[in-house]
């Protein structure tokens, strides 16, 4: 079946290694293991909750707790209230034993939803909404059955508008009169790490009884003139010290922040990023870390410059105690002071001007987005603040560079004949041994992702994420792939060359070109180009309305097949050859969906003999490549973090396509590392 292949990927071999590992996400000699996992053996997946009082059977049937959410409740109220503050130990009801009577009315709680795009509000229960409309001084209770198999702990997290008081089996587990919203919106994922922020959410532990459990709320409105808002969100999750259940699973590594970019394997070491500035180099065998380092834009200021500074020691040393400072939260305090200080020092110079649209996405791009290259001598950073540098492989720094501009979505690099290309608003190309700036080319002003190397028709190119290939020597546009296509929105996902020829998609998985270069000589090409259209039922929902199919990885080509996924978690395979589609599939991954979270993101890549599809909520498919959707294994990484809001505990994994050296798989996690493979 995948005869030929090899052949083809060797024809494509790249002098470097960056995104998507060897930039086709093609391992077909891998040797990996086939099923690996490692769950929790905690209490949350066996939980199961209902809002009426239980009957003899009812813990086979009540409903399980999607990413921790209580799917039912009974409210009771609103009851006004003199002050919602004085008076909210006031008892209305008899609290400890209080259980829904007929004059309780049931609700069903929001989830997130996995079929809305780019959800900004939390799932709040609404009791405003719920109990008739808003008015100051009222109390709503809220209660709701919890049955588990054997006794546990859950830890629970929560926001309120005003007042919330929490009994679990009669007793208090939380208390707090006054609002408590940190997070409240998806986009403030963004703003509060941007600002360093870890002000955490509320959050109280539920100690659970074997059985059938208690959990009741009273909520509060406003007792003043102006918030008109009266909801509560609690999302339940494991300690992040439950033991865990584990197979193939080498090594994991805790890396200092989150990244969307994909490692990269040189020889026996593994180079990652960290937002919003680190470059780590971990041993391959071992995972432990070798070293890091910073590429920012104080890292940038030449010596002359770092003499204008006032209050250059004091910077140093904040710098130097984070260096060396290896709690994950504390880290996040120097980093803190050392952008207060650098603001303070020169806000011109360190304060970044972000769009109000990728401030708010900051949470799911962030500047570490750009997957770093290496040619086995050196590596090359790109920092979405817009800075480039180069390290050897031993840690010493060969040049830094910072280009001047407003910050844009973030591009892996390219490293090829000489250059490093790079994105920022236009197409640069800097010397690779210098980083010096020797061209610009301002009419490439949209790339997402990545810019891809090649050697086309024997000359060196980079081809743009939208398709466009331009001479790596000089900047010079060979071609411009739809000259008329204007500046909206066609897609998110770089393409793939193998051999002479580009695998472009268009509008997301929805148009697939394919692009041969074989014949193309001089300074203005004419590649020949077939373009293959999906099905409109592709792009239609059940009710008939439109879905646009959009999807942030690259396509996996294999035997003149491309093989996508949506961001809705569709598994897509269409017949170049035959100009059909062979299968649109639902994976029924899940994920988690919101305006900083995409369900399905990370690009398939053909490990061995099978293609591997991954959401960000830990799961992995291994399919069957052909003309039939057939899953081969389903594995599942659960990693629990230690929450400061109200998102699921489960680790966002993985954003990054996996990576192999062989014999072992590495997967970029929200917070850890994860070597794939016996120990």
């Amino acid at each position: 079946m995948l005869i030929g292949l090899v052949a083809a990927v060797a024809a494509n071999a790249q002098e470097t290694v960056g995104w998507r590992g060897n930039w086709t996400g093609l391992w077909p000699d891998a040797k990996t293991p086939t099923h690996w996992h490692r769950l929790p053996k905690g209490v949350l997946a066996s939980v199961r909750t209902q809002a009426e009082r239980p009957k003899p059977g009812d813990e086979k049937t009540a409903a399980h707790m999607p990413m921790g959410l209580i799917s039912h409740w009974q409210i009771l109220g609103p009851i006004a209230i003199k002050d919602s503050i004085k008076d909210f130990d006031t008892a209305l009801i008899e609290e400890a034993t209080a259980e829904p009577t007929p004059a309780w009315k049931k609700i069903s709680a929001p989830f997130d939803d996995l079929d809305v795009f780019g959800t900004a509000g939390l799932p709040f229960v609404d009791l405003a909404k719920e109990s008739g409309g808003f008015a100051l001084n009222q109390f709503v209770y809220a209660h709701a059955y919890f049955h588990v198999p054997k006794a546990g702990t859950l830890r629970a997290l929560a926001e309120h508008t005003l007042g919330m008081k929490v009994w679990l089996n009669g007793d208090v587990v939380y208390r707090e009169p006054q609002r408590k919203e940190v997070l409240a919106t998806y986009p403030n994922l963004s703003r509060l790490e941007l600002a360093h922020n870890r002000t955490s959410s509320a959050r109280f532990d539920l100690s659970l009884k074997a059985g059938w459990n208690r959990l009741l709320l009273k909520v509060s409105s406003a007792n003043t003139q102006g918030w008109t808002a009266h909801h509560f969100l609690i999302r339940l999750m494991d300690l992040p010290s439950v033991a865990y259940d584990e197979k193939n699973i080498a090594w994991m590594t805790e890396l200092p922040n989150r990244s969307s970019s994909t490692p990269v394997l040189s020889g026996d070491r593994i180079f990652a990023m960290a937002e919003p500035d680190e470059l780590l180099c971990l041993d391959r065998v071992t995972g432990k870390t070798r070293w890091s380092r910073y590429v920012n834009l104080y890292e940038a200021l030449t010596p002359e410059e770092q003499k204008s500074i006032p209050g250059m020691d004091a910077l140093e040393s904040l710098v130097a105690q984070l260096r060396k400072e290896p709690d994950y939260e504390k880290r996040f305090t120097w980093r803190k002071q050392i952008q207060d200080a650098l603001k303070k020092a020169d806000a011109r110079r360190f304060s970044l001007i972000l769009d109000g649209h990728y401030e708010a996405h900051f949470a799911i791009v962030g500047f570490t987005v750009p997957t770093p290259v290496c040619d086995g001598k050196f590596i090359y950073v790109w920092n979405g603040m817009g800075v480039a540098a180069c390290f050897d492989l031993e840690d010493n720094r060969q040049w830094i560079t910072r280009i001047p501009g407003e910050p844009s979505y973030a591009s892996s690099p390219a490293l090829v004949d000489g250059k490093l290309i790079v994105f920022m608003n236009r197409l640069y190309g800097l010397d690779a041994k210098s980083g010096k700036v020797v061209w610009q080319q301002k009419k490439i002003n949209h790339n997402v992702a990545a810019v891809v190397p090649a050697r086309l028709a024997n000359t060196p190119v980079v081809v743009t994420q939208r398709g466009h290939l331009v001479r790596a020597k000089d900047g010079n546009i060979l071609w411009l792939r739809g000259r008329d296509e204007g500046s909206g929105d066609t897609g998110w996902a770089p393409p793939v060359v193998l051999g002479n020829t580009i695998y472009a998609l268009k509008y997301g998985v929805t148009n697939v070109s394919k692009i041969d270069c074989s014949a193309c000589t001089g300074d203005d090409w004419t590649p020949k180009v077939e373009n293959f259209s999906m099905p409109e039922k592709v792009s239609r929902k059940p009710n008939g309305g439109w879905i646009d199919r959009w999807t942030a990885g690259g396509p996996l080509i294999v035997n003149e097949t491309a093989y996508t996924a949506d961001i809705w978690r569709n598994a897509f395979a269409y017949d170049l050859k035959m100009k059909k589609m062979n299968y649109q599939q639902n994976t029924g991954l899940g994920g988690f969906f919101h305006y900083n979270a995409v369900p399905v993101a990370a690009s398939p890549a053909l490990i061995c003999e099978h293609i591997l599809v991954q959401n960000n909520q830990g799961t992995a498919l291994l399919l069957e490549p052909g003309p039939t959707y057939e899953v081969v294994a389903k594995n599942q990484i659960g990693t629990v973090l230690d929450r400061l809001w109200p998102l699921p505990g489960q680790e966002i994994l993985s954003y990054s396509t996996p990576i192999t050296d062989g014999r072992r798989l590495y997967l970029r996690g929200e917070r850890y590392l994860y070597c794939i493979g016996e120990r």
